[in-house]
């Protein structure tokens, strides 16, 4: 049995299994519309008491400092185990990057490919991007790339976590300030897995300041790799405990075949607002809240694509619509007056002519 195998099987064993899953109804949607055409369906989603699952994004990070060298196999066996475990939760995407000095980057996008995560993690090299020259490193400036150059997915949760043994240092234009505010305009959460002194007191900066900023967290890399997997699943589940919006959208992935419009129509203690509920929720008890969801055909073929519901413009939980749009279009309400208008003078010429 390879590694991976190995570690997807020990995180297998400690992901937590629940009875329910956060829920949206019907679970697949069919219609054939004519161009212009709408229908209008109820959709009903069911928040449940727990978490389950969900659309994750992770970019790790590796320190490729000199210091790094006694532990940098370890860093990159931890991210391939978070790698496996994480992918129980739901759809996990991951990319990577590196820090260290002068240099700092990415290396790979959100990739869904689990063995190209694992070769992605596993091409990550001591001195990629210099040899570190002092103890603090551009993990600044690697959060905040990370943060703005990652093609996030529409209703993902989340992830920059930084596998390292120093503390971090502003560079190539990134301050602390400029990283926080780049992880807060993308809805992204830092996690710091500290090999040494990532929070060392007395050089660099400490990164906690990012990590409890965007709801997360720093962990030693001592803990048991089940224990990690657990503090950043129970992260995940944490960030969705109580929410104040739900949601149903395609996040245009109709488009550009299919229109879907959305309006409220009831929300679980809370209300209506638009297209959204609106309240102080949280998952002490289940929660339903009903959507009419209006599609309208924009373009001749059909159109396979998934809607979400989202709880804090996360996805949650996703059905299957298939939309079949024909090429006859429906008529305009004004046209139809027209046409209407254009017959009632056609009547009256008649009329007069026999009289």
């Amino acid at each position: 049995m390879n590694l991976f195998k190995k570690l997807a099987l020990s995180a297998a064993l400690v992901l937590p299994v629940y009875a329910n899953a956060d829920t949206i109804s019907p679970e697949t949607y069919a219609a054939t519309l004519a161009v212009g055409e709408s229908v209008t369906i109820t959709k009903t989603v069911t928040i449940e008491q727990t978490v389950s699952s969900g659309v994750l994004d992770i970019v790790f990070l590796i320190d490729t400092s000199g210091s790094m060298g006694s532990v940098i196999d370890a860093a990159k066996a931890a991210a391939t185990n978070l790698l496996a475990g994480l992918s129980g939760f739901g759809n996990l995407a991951t990319g990577t990057g590196y820090y260290s000095e002068p240099g700092s980057g990415l290396n790979t996008d959100l990739t869904t490919d689990a063995v190209a995560g694992v070769d992605a993690i596993n091409a990550i090299n001591l001195y990629d991007g210099g040899d570190g020259g002092d103890f603090p490193e551009e993990g600044i400036h690697a959060v905040q790339l990370a943060a703005e150059n990652t093609s996030w997915r529409p209703g993902s949760s989340r992830f920059v976590i930084a596998l390292g043994d120093a503390t971090f240092k502003e560079s190539d234009g990134s301050t602390v300030a400029s990283a926080q505010a780049a992880l807060a305009a993308n809805g992204v959460t830092f996690i710091g897995i500290d090999f040494g002194n990532m929070t060392y007191q007395w050089d660099g900066i400490d990164p906690t300041a990012l990590a409890t900023g965007s709801g997360g967290s720093i962990v030693s890399s001592s803990a048991n790799p089940d224990a990690l997997i657990a503090s950043i699943l129970a992260g995940v589940e944490d960030s969705f405990a109580t929410y104040n919006k739900v949601s149903v959208d395609d996040l245009g992935a109709g488009l550009p075949g299919v229109d879907v419009a959305v309006e409220c129509l009831t929300a679980d203690v809370g209300s209506c607002v638009g297209d959204s509920a609106v309240g102080s929720f949280d998952r002490s008890i289940s929660r339903t809240f009903t959507f009419a969801v209006t599609f309208t055909g924009k373009e001749a073929g059909t159109h396979d694509f998934l809607t979400h519901g989202l709880v804090g413009g996360s996805i949650v939980a996703s059905e299957k619509d298939v939309i079949t749009v024909t090429g006859v279009s429906v008529p305009e309400p004004s046209s139809m007056l027209l046409l209407g208008v254009g017959l009632l003078g056609l009547g009256l010429t008649r009329r007069r002519l026999k009289a």
